[in-house]
């Protein structure tokens, strides 16, 4: 701007020393051309006389008339002379006008262009401060979430810890005398615990490793009815007694098709595990059906069901409906992270009411 702002000074002052150049040679260039006018002389003819008759001056005479006529001829002049000199002022003055509304029109576009940087420049801060703050927003939530998942995982690594070690001093605290009843509950203790820690420290490291690698491995040749036999067996040591398991698979036995077994595996394991921790009395079915290009799986339990308003929450990091439950909330979250990985979904249905139902959508590639 202050570049500019000198420019403008240095081409006005260029335009006015121009303007009174030029009316200096022009009021020259007039008085040089302005005729002299000399009065006539007229002379009297000498004539030769004898050598005793001496030359005498003969004196100008000019008529009045004569005079008058010169007057008038000045006046003439002077009122051309002052025409012309206002002609070639007023010429000039509209040059200059000219001149003066073209370099207006050139700095006015200038400031324009100027204008139109700036507007460009601070649009585009703008929209770097806005993206700083959504930057800062989610910096926020992933110090909050890494303060959240910390105590999460203190509380729950330290309580199957502490039950391990305590049950294990006791049945090695030696003059102990235990009846078997008691030593056989304590041992199922040690073991229940220690699978919840190993269930645990194996989600964290399925997390770490489904954030960081992205890359799906290639389809493996399966039998869906053998993944779902052992996703049930796994489950059926940790189910109450009298909670019937099932599972129906509405495909031929021996079909074969390309899919990820193991992925697979874990999320049904997740989602029977679930089903299992809160069906206190009735039953929990795993169910498989084809339809059309998709495989669909089914985890049906008459359990405590889940609120509909509570539907995508469940899927959240250390979400926990009841806090008293055992797990660290990542369950259901880790099987969503997995279905998608896989090219699927995994949601809620929320017009059960028997209970929950988990509905797990995966693509079908039968075997070429």
């Amino acid at each position: 701007m202050e570049q500019l702002l000198k420019k403008l000074l240095t081409a006005t002052t260029a335009t006015i020393a121009m303007l009174l150049i030029i009316i200096a040679l022009s009021a020259c260039k007039f008085e040089h051309q302005a005729p002299n006018v000399q009065p006539q002389t007229y002379s009297v003819p000498q004539k030769a006389a004898a050598n005793n008759i001496q030359q005498a001056p003969i004196k100008e005479q000019i008529s009045h008339e004569e005079m008058e006529a010169m007057r008038r001829q000045n006046q003439q002049l002077q009122q051309r002379s002052r025409f012309t000199s206002g002609g070639v002022v007023m010429i000039l003055g509209i040059i200059g006008f000219l001149l003066f509304l073209s370099a207006n029109n050139r700095w006015r576009h200038t400031l324009e262009i100027k204008n139109r940087q700036l507007e460009r420049e601070r649009n585009v801060v703008v929209a770097q401060n806005k993206q700083l703050s959504i930057e800062r927003d989610r910096a926020e939530a992933a110090s909050k979430a890494k303060t959240a998942f910390l105590q999460s995982m203190t509380h729950e690594i330290r309580t199957p810890l502490n039950a391990i070690s305590g049950f294990t001093q006791i049945l090695t605290m030696p003059g102990m005398e235990l009846p078997e009843q008691d030593r056989q509950d304590y041992s199922t203790r040690i073991q229940v615990n220690t699978r919840l820690l190993t269930n645990i420290l194996d989600d964290l490291i399925l997390i770490s490793h489904m954030e960081g690698d992205t890359e799906l491995p290639p389809a493996e040749e399966c039998m869906p009815l053998m993944t779902m036999a052992g996703a049930v067996d796994a489950i059926a040591t940790v189910v109450e007694k009298g909670v019937k398991v099932d599972s129906q698979c509405n495909i031929p036995a021996e079909e074969k098709v390309m899919c990820h077994p193991r992925l697979v595996g874990i999320i049904l394991a997740k989602l029977l595990d679930n089903a299992a921790k809160f069906t206190k009395q009735g039953s929990i079915t795993l169910s498989l059906d084809h339809e059309a290009d998709k495989m669909h799986f089914a985890v049906t339990d008459t359990g405590c069901g889940i609120p509909a308003d509570k539907s995508e929450l469940i899927f959240e990091r250390f979400t926990k409906l009841d806090s008293f439950s055992q797990g660290a909330g990542l369950g259901l979250s880790i099987a969503r992270m997995v279905a998608q990985h896989m090219g699927g979904t995994l949601t809620l249905d929320t017009t059960y009411t028997q209970g929950a139902k988990f509905d797990l959508i995966i693509p079908y590639i039968p075997k070429a």
